[in-house]
């Protein structure tokens, strides 16, 4: 498992899967530890290598939790149709959020929405980014009512109430009303 403590680096060399903190080499992926005793080097075959998220990878989550400057993630999978076997935690900060100036990450999502993101780091929790135009909220929810909201145009709009809402909007909104209103 990933952090798992493998051995220290006088005994055998990182290589592919493992790191090394304080001398002390550590498995970063999930896998089956491989130990070389001719090049006395240790590495971590993967066992599936989508099997948690990496760097560059884009994935989609659900805001579970927020604050002004931070946004927990349950990331789910790197699709709706595409899930992970466990969810991971991923971090949102307001400057990740989006390209433009946000004074709050509740300008741009609430806890609740799906969200489509870019991993940042390696190891969890892993940091995201939603500044990309196809990446943002994907499914949101009215904070009045709790109906599904539908873009119109560059807007969310309530199903039920008609309220309108702001979010930061992923070009890949799943629920789109096409001409007029």
């Amino acid at each position: 498992m990933p952090r798992d403590y493998l051995c220290v680096e006088e005994e055998f060399m990182p290589s592919s899967g493992t790191y090394v903190d304080d001398g002390k080499v550590f498995s970063a992926v999930i896998g089956r530890a491989v130990y070389d005793m001719a090049l006395r080097r240790v590495y971590v075959l993967p066992i599936k290598r989508s099997a948690m998220p990496k760097p560059g990878d884009v994935v989609v989550g659900q805001v579970t939790g927020a604050r002004d400057d931070i946004a927990f993630v349950k990331i789910l999978g790197l699709s709706l149709a595409t899930q992970f076997k466990n969810s991971f935690t991923g971090l949102l900060h307001v400057s990740q959020v989006s390209e433009h100036r946000v004074q709050t990450v509740f300008d741009a999502l609430r806890i609740g929405d799906l969200i489509k993101a870019k991993v940042l780091s390696a190891k969890p929790p892993f940091l995201l980014t939603t500044k990309e135009p196809r990446l943002g909220v994907i499914l949101a929810y009215c904070s009045r009512c709790g109906a599904p909201l539908v873009r119109v145009g560059g807007k969310l709009v309530c199903s039920e109430c008609g309220s309108v809402e702001e979010r930061k909007v992923s070009l890949d909104y799943l629920l789109v009303k096409r001409g007029r209103r």
